[in-house]
């Protein structure tokens, strides 16, 4: 299996595949992941932090055409928003994320650097377990 992942993610989109209402996170990159995967969702500016994570049940590379017209209900954006966002780019990654979990206490982007030494990348980054594991444990720190 491989190493777990963060991804970087706007605030809106993380709150929704938390929530269950997004299904789908879309990238024009993404890792070489296997379903299973766990995802660890960084939420982007203002929230800075480790908000959760998902599984990550399958990875579809298809026609941009296509991942609208089968996925847009579990997209949490409009027509508009999507194409824009794959301008340029014939075909995308649909990643399905399932089993979604919100921490009870979000990992800032302060603790990430000061206590693991990690910067999260602007895409994705994958995680060793060591790594993996002491964000766990601030996860559940209060």
């Amino acid at each position: 299996m491989t190493d777990a992942v963060l991804l970087s993610i706007r605030p809106r989109f993380a709150d929704a595949i938390l929530e269950g209402s997004k299904t789908h996170e879309l990238r024009r990159r993404f890792p070489t992941i296997e379903a299973g995967t766990l995802v660890y969702l960084y939420a982007s500016s203002p929230t800075k932090a480790i908000v959760g994570s998902f599984v990550c049940s399958a990875v579809r590379y298809d026609a941009i055409a296509d991942i609208w017209s089968s996925l847009k209900m579990g997209l949490g954006l409009v027509e508009s928003e999507f194409f824009a966002y794959f301008e340029g780019n014939t075909s995308g990654f649909a990643v399905e994320a399932s089993h979604p979990s919100r921490f009870t206490t979000p990992v800032s982007l302060n603790l990430l650097r000061s206590k693991i030494g990690l910067e999260p990348s602007q895409s994705f980054r994958y995680l060793r377990p060591d790594v993996e594991e002491r964000i766990l444990l601030l996860s559940q720190a209060n």
